[in-house]
């Protein structure tokens, strides 16, 4: 069928049948290929496309599989000679526009949409898309509902909000409402999975023999303990192999103390003994050794014994906070107590699950939820119609082929198995668990890892396929990936083996010889790590755009990797063409954790000329201009709210400082701050008051006076019309287009216009509930609306590694990999996990004391394990993104800090790092860290205390190249300045559209002409017609240059000089003088010397003084004037010549020339137009009636004076001594017969 060769695996994914079929397919692996492949089959085997299902997992992936369909059935009509497969192919291309090939959801809707009279459903209802409108609504029942329960006087949920809430708000409960329920909603039965969520708490009287304690509970302490042990053991290991003796006393000691408490744990001992025994088990003192008495190996060991037992500490002191912090009697009670809250918890939401169905139901809604709940229940009724329907779908679908199917849930696995028939099975499903990061959707990869280990021990259960080569990446992207996951993916650990099953295999031959080297690159901030919500935008930087954190840090770092990446025109492979070509900013990706850096990304790459096209919404109601906007709203809404009012009168919007805001409050100390400013505004007497007053006074006026107009409009017009009202009244949208990261900013309010606009399409209306809907999604971090900024076609991508999923780059920028964990959900009151329920912190109401209870612990152990793997399969998919090049960037306070963490590696002596090593990882960077720290390509130098590294990698891993490299703010270039492109429009056109004709008979033709005149020379308007001489000296480095190496004259009208203006001296700071003041200064002595004379060291002084008192010169900068370079000068033979011509010698000469435009820069075709070339000459003579011509060069020399270093510094300085010596022969009309560049440093005449 297709002339691609297919691998025997691929092959048996397209040809089996008559089983359940699993395709764990690869990053790379071609699975979107091998399941058209399938479906082309099935239909060249008479199979009509309509009976197939297909379901994928988003939109666009249905739209790309239709469209390969498409092609691929068009191609085998065009193929095929046989006139009967022919009219088949062409009835299947007819057929699939409304083929079954869609999302889950698009297929629920179309099964209820058919057999809604199986359920009594009502067909006429629209569906909940609009998430404002959704939330909003939900909402609203909940209010109902918690005002009802709450005038009933039930005591125990009186109780449970107060175990929920604090003492400002109930808001705790409704975000546990909220998050159960919608937990609860991705259960094929969500009552009766909440009604087991108590039952856990039900252990009866004796702790240690219940259920709960036997099956959950104990194994968790006992492999905490297990791992203690082992610890220990390798603890003792090396101190006996490395005679440390008396670590060896201590370590056996700690060994029989515990071995005593393991046997507790093993026997069932009483939970109180067991309370007492691991709260009492203490590590002993380190023993005292000098290093003095130690060899360097045994100094080695005594730091990993010691690493090793204060991670035993950390353990123990996790283990008895986890468990052991109350006796059985207090544990039990609390359970008792907490398991009333559970139960009321349940009774709760089930109030409002009927609650919120019956109202979606009065207004006529669906939400996408309730589709697949009503597609279920259309399925497993107990009626013969729904039966019929059942069945009748059976035999329908010839197979079920599910795309991505890693990231189903329970819910729709449940719709699929009723679909789908046993005897034969014919199910067939596609995806890679490794690249399972949908968990905070409600996914569960528990499903494949399920199915895959059943069919791998059984296969009459299904068969399993594995896809494991790679077609996307080159070897050392494949080699790279497997390095790292080899030796942190762990059943344990990410939940799954990276054995040889899991691990990718090269199989993209087809890629030429290049470059590959995977590049970690690590910015040293100097900076102590802070614990705060590491998802919290970050604003763009300075106008003067100083590196000043880690953000900036890592962002300057990629735009300089980037730039050198262009400069040197580094080549990729073009897949496409087949053909190497130099990199294209479109073929680079940034790949962000979270979107928290966005705008310094736009602001920073904007300044350095590297074009960016952000892919991802923006967290835009977490910005400054989006903040100050819904405070705007708040007090058009109600004005008596003290900060939101501060901040829009401290805001650009009405512009007060803060000596402005603190005069307004001393007039009204004791009413709200609204009612200070009224205060101040109607008291105000313009012949009694300051000048300082009378300012706050005009802003004043007019901040009330709009407020005044827009709670006007607020009243009479939608709130997408007052937020368009505000921005032209204010200018606040063009003010902010002038900040950093304007055009993000500018988008963002955009975006908050469409927000607005879409909520006054909904339900919903008024200023009110449109204020309180941000609100609630500002504190859900559920920022749903997009702000793109204007796309680029050659531009660097930057998305989140979500984003990423399904898309593959030449080069992938990892951004931010040392970006902490957002573990903010582990500090919340209650945790849930589908399998181990939920567990609450318990507050008791008498002493308002809080405590975990054990179920809590259990949960959190259960949550961590899932989010621990989550981000491991995070950083999987985004390595694989990349095709050919890989860069990973990250952040660390020092090298020290990022190394000693990497060493931690060290304690582990197999392949797969200790499980308590990686468990405790926060961030990707040391993952990966840890992972190359041991290769024997890791640079020994940066390693703190080299240790003996055994060989564990394989010979593929060991060959994987790449390198590590640690930046500081000093390493990092200074950002070059890029101007914006000005859009060009016709203005013309649109000033004069419309206008009446006013005029008489005219010449339109000569109008036409005048108006729509072109310059024919329009190259030379980008350009001045004067040049400095460095500015083109390169072209007369040789005499051909001015032939074969013309310049070209940019787009934009600009010199040819540096990017970059001076800096005015009102902004510069104090600073030392830079080697160009002093280069300056050492010319201007040179200038000054009285040549009539012999100059000697001490006249050379002399004049350096007398140029200082005369301030001419700074002492600054005189003090730093090597005297002896200069008298050295004046000893070569060159500068004996020069004082001998005395008073003839012209020093400092100023010169210009004409030269031809044509001769200098590309495409000028007027051999008339003239450059102006101007400079000034360090000095000639005239000897013999020819020229003699010098300049002297400050440039720093090493003391070896090389060769090749004073050969490359004549070739830069040689094109300025030509140049010069032809001006010189115009002006004179004498030859020049000598050029000398005389080099201080080096003490060192050369000819040119």
């Amino acid at each position: 069928m297709s002339k691609f060769t297919f691998t025997p695996s691929q092959q048996r994914a397209i040809d089996e049948s008559g089983t359940d079929i699993l395709v764990s397919a690869s990053a790379g692996s071609g699975k979107t290929r091998v399941l058209v492949e399938r479906v082309i089959k099935k239909i060249l085997a008479k199979t009509n496309i309509d009976d197939l299902l297909v379901v994928t997992f988003t939109e666009a992936a249905a739209k790309e599989m239709r469209q390969r369909i498409q092609v691929a059935l068009q191609k085998a009509i065009n193929e095929t000679d046989n006139r009967e497969d022919k009219q088949h192919l062409v009835d299947q291309l007819m057929r699939l526009p409304v083929a079954n090939i869609s999302t889950f959801d698009a297929f629920c809707l179309q099964l209820i949409k058919r057999y809604y009279y199986v359920i009594d459903l009502d067909p006429v209802f629209r569906m909940l898309t609009d998430v404002t409108e959704a939330a909003l609504l939900r909402e609203s029942v909940w209010e109902d509902l918690r005002e009802s329960l709450y005038a009933t006087d039930d005591a125990v949920f009186e109780r449970l909000t107060q175990n929920f809430s604090n003492d400002r708000n109930d808001d705790g409960l409704s975000e546990l409402v909220f998050s159960l329920f919608t937990f609860a909603s991705s259960k094929p039965n969500p009552a009766e999975w909440l009604a087991s969520l108590a039952a856990t708490y039900d252990v009866g009287d004796d702790l240690v023999g219940s259920l709960y304690y036997q099956t959950t509970i104990k194994p968790l302490i006992q492999a905490d303990l297990t791992q203690i042990q082992a610890d220990l053991k390798t603890a003792l290991d090396l101190s006996v192999h490395f005679s440390l003796t008396k670590h060896q006393v201590v370590t056996e000691e700690e060994i029989q103390l515990l071995v005593a408490i393991v046997q507790s744990v093993d026997d069932d001992a009483a939970w109180n003994q067991i309370h007492d025994n691991i709260r009492g088990y203490k590590l002993k003192r380190a023993p005292s050794v000098s290093a003095k008495n130690l060899e360097a190996d045994q100094a080695t060991a005594k730091d990993q014994i010691k690493d090793l037992k204060d991670g035993i500490k950390k353990r123990l002191t996790n283990l008895t906070e986890r468990f052991f912090n109350l006796n059985e009697t207090e544990t039990l009670e609390i359970m008792a107590e907490s398991k009333k809250l559970i139960e009321k918890l349940v009774d709760v939401i089930g109030l409002f699950s009927d609650a919120f169905s019956k109202e979606k139901r009065q207004r006529h809604m669906l939400d996408f939820n309730d589709l697949e709940h009503l597609a279920l229940d259309i399925l497993t009724r107990d009626s013969e119609t729904s039966v019929q329907t059942r069945t009748a779908l059976q035999a329908k679908y010839n197979e079920v082929l599910v795309d991505e199917y890693q990231d189903t849930n329970q819910l729709q696995e449940a719709i699929l198995t009723r679909i789908t028939t046993k005897n034969p099975g014919n199910m067939f499903m596609v995806g890679d668990v490794k690249q399972s990061i949908y968990g905070f959707r409600l996914a569960d990869p528990g499903l494949f890892l399920s199915k895959d280990k059943a069919y791998k021990e059984d296969d009459s259960q299904g068969n399993r396929i594995i896809l494991a080569e790679n077609f996307r990446s080159v070897e050392n992207v494949t080699a790279f990936t497997n390095l790292i996951f080899t030796q942190i993916m762990d059943n344990r650990v990410g939940q799954m083996a990276y054995d040889t099953d899991a691990k990718l295999v090269f199989g993209a031959t087809y890629y030429p010889d290049v470059e590959q080297n995977a590049e970690v690159l690590i910015y040293e901030s100097d900076e102590p790590e802070t614990f705060e919500n590491p998802d919290e935008p970050v604003e763009a930087t300075n106008e003067q755009f100083e590196i000043d954190g880690k953000s900036e840090g890592q962002v300057a770092l990629i735009g300089q990797r980037i730039q050198e990446l262009m400069t040197t025109k580094t080549e990729i492979f073009d897949r496409e063409t087949s053909e190497k070509r130099p990199v294209a900013y479109r073929d680079i990706a940034l790949l962000v954790p979270t979107r928290k850096n966005n705008l310094v990304i736009i602001d920073m790459f904007k300044k350095m000329g590297i074009p960016v096209v952000v892919n991802d919404a923006e967290s835009y109601f977490q910005t400054t201009e989006i903040r100050i906007m819904m405070s705007l709203l708040r007090i058009i809404d109600n004005p008596y709210q003290d900060i939101p009012l501060v901040s829009v009168l401290r805001s650009p919007i009405v512009g007060l400082d803060e000596n402005e805001l603190a005069y307004l409050r001393i007039g009204n100390r004791t009413d709200d701050y609204y009612q200070a400013v009224l205060t101040f505004y109607q008291n105000f007497d313009t012949f009694k008051e300051s000048g300082f007053a009378k300012n706050i006074y005009q802003k004043i006026d007019r901040f009330l006076t709009q407020l005044s107009g827009f709670r006007e409009i607020a009243h009479e017009n939608q709130i997408a019309t007052l937020i368009w009202q505000i921005y032209q009244e204010t200018g606040f949208l063009d003010y902010v287009g002038g900040m950093p990261a304007g055009s993000q900013r500018q988008a963002n309010l955009h975006a908050l216009y469409n927000r607005a606009h879409a909520y006054e399409n909904s339900s919903f209306k008024g200023l009110f509930q449109f204020v309180r809907f941000i609100e609630k999604m500002q504190e859900r971090d559920k920022d749903l609306a997009e702000a793109p900024v204007q796309n680029v076609e050659n531009a660097v991508s930057v998305m989140t590694i979500h984003g990423s999923k399904g898309l593959e780059f030449p080069m992938v920028f990892l951004v931010d990999a040392t970006h902490q964990f957002n573990q903010m959900g582990m500090r919340m009151p209650y945790l849930i996990d589908d399998k181990a329920g939920i567990g609450i912190t318990y507050l008791n109401p008498e002493n308002r004391t809080a405590m975990d209870t054990l179920q809590k612990s259990i949960v959190k152990s259960a949550v961590i394990e899932k989010s621990e793997a989550e981000e491991m399969r995070l950083l999987y998919v985004a390595l694989t993104r990349a095709e050919q090049r890989l860069f990973i960037v990250g952040a660390y306070a020092n090298r020290e800090t990022a190394i000693k963490r990497w060493q931690k590696a060290f304690q582990s002596q197999q392949l797969v790092l200790n499980a308590p090593a990686r468990s405790g990882i926060k961030n990707f960077m040391d993952w990966i860290g840890m992972a190359l720290v041991r290769h024997p390509q890791f640079d020994k130098s940066l390693l703190l205390d080299p240790p003996v590294v055994p060989q564990l990698l394989d010979e593929n891993a060991v060959k994987t190249q790449f390198s590590v490299s640690f930046y500081q703010k000093k390493d990092l270039q200074q950002l070059s300045v890029s101007e914006e492109e000005v859009t060009q429009i016709d203005w013309l056109e649109a000033t004069t559209d419309g206008m009446p004709e006013t005029f008489g008979t005219i010449d339109v033709d000569q109008i036409d002409k005048v108006l729509n005149f072109k310059y024919p020379f329009d190259n030379l308007t980008k350009t001045t017609a004067y040049q400095a001489v460095s500015e083109v000296k390169r072209l007369f480095d040789d005499p051909t240059n001015r032939e074969m190496d013309q310049l070209s004259i940019a787009g934009q009208g600009n010199r040819y000089v540096t990017s970059e203006l001076a800096v005015p001296k009102f902004m510069q700071g104090v600073t030392a003088p830079t080697g160009s003041d002093i280069g300056s200064a050492t010319h201007l002595v040179l200038q000054e010397l009285d040549l009539t004379t012999e100059v000697t060291l001490v006249g050379i002084q002399t004049e350096i003084k007398r140029l200082v008192s005369a301030k001419v010169l700074t002492q600054e900068v005189a003090v730093l004037i090597n005297e002896q370079h200069i008298a050295n000068f004046f000893q070569s033979d060159l500068g004996k010549e020069v004082v001998l011509a005395g008073n003839t010698v012209q020093r400092e000469a100023p010169f210009s020339m004409l030269l031809p435009a044509s001769e200098l820069f590309q495409n000028v075709e007027s051999p008339d137009e003239k450059v102006l070339i101007h400079g000034i000459i360090d000095g000639y003579f005239i000897k013999d009636n020819e020229l003699i011509l010098f300049d002297y060069k400050t440039d720093k020399v090493s003391k070896d004076n090389t060769i090749e270093e004073i050969e490359k510094l004549t070739a830069r300085y040689r094109g300025q001594l030509n140049l010069y010596g032809e001006a010189l022969a115009n002006m004179t009309g004498l030859k020049v017969a000598h050029k000398y560049l005389y080099l201080l440093a080096a003490n060192r005449v050369v000819e040119v």
